[in-house]
């Protein structure tokens, strides 16, 4: 998940933690670090509730993206 600052994807940390989603804070991947310093990577069967925790929180990320082997694909 990407969230266009550095701020926007601590606020979504905090939110994530709160919700006792599952979740790594990680430097973004050089492909996604237009988007911003840092990403938060969600296994795929807990996107949903992430994505549930972070809308409700008004904290959404800017894209979602997958890995699919060296590349990032948008979902």
């Amino acid at each position: 998940m990407a969230f266009g600052s550095t701020h926007k994807a601590l606020k979504a940390e905090s939110v994530l933690r709160d919700a006792s989603v599952p979740f790594r804070l990680l430097p973004a991947p050089r492909a996604l670090a237009a988007y911003c310093a840092l990403v938060i990577s969600v296994d795929e069967g807990e996107l949903s509730r992430a994505a549930v925790a972070l809308d409700f929180a008004g904290s959404g990320p800017k894209s979602i993206y997958r890995k699919e082997g060296e590349d990032y694909v948008k979902v």
